[in-house]
């Protein structure tokens, strides 16, 4: 056979008329599908995995806000910050030297 015989049958598609691949078509068809079905899935999974890293990031950053918002509220609400606004703000209150009391109402 000579290199362009061999060249022909293979782009002529003769050696699939050879080989008897015609007899099984179905399944080649079966086997095309598997793969079409396979790839398609892969990409789903794929594009799931992309959002939930991103969504992983999202949430990341939006708990370290949290943290450091939650820090700097701990931080405002002592006792002596307070004071130190309230006096920058030249406001009138004062501490309360006595402890609260219970008041109890009788019917």
């Amino acid at each position: 056979m000579k290199t362009k015989e061999v060249i022909d049958n293979l782009a002529g598609g003769m050696w699939l008329v050879r080989t008897g691949i015609f007899k099984h078509a179905t399944f080649v068809i079966y086997i095309f599908f598997l793969v079409i079905l396979y790839i398609g899935m892969n990409f789903g999974i794929e594009r799931s995995q992309v959002t939930e890293r991103t969504n992983v990031k999202v949430l990341k950053d939006l708990k370290a806000d949290f943290t450091g918002k939650t820090a700097r509220l701990l931080y405002q609400s002592k006792r002596l910050e307070i004071e130190l606004k309230l006096t920058e703000y030249n406001s009138t209150l004062k501490n309360p030297h006595e402890p609260p009391r219970r008041v109890i109402i009788e019917k």
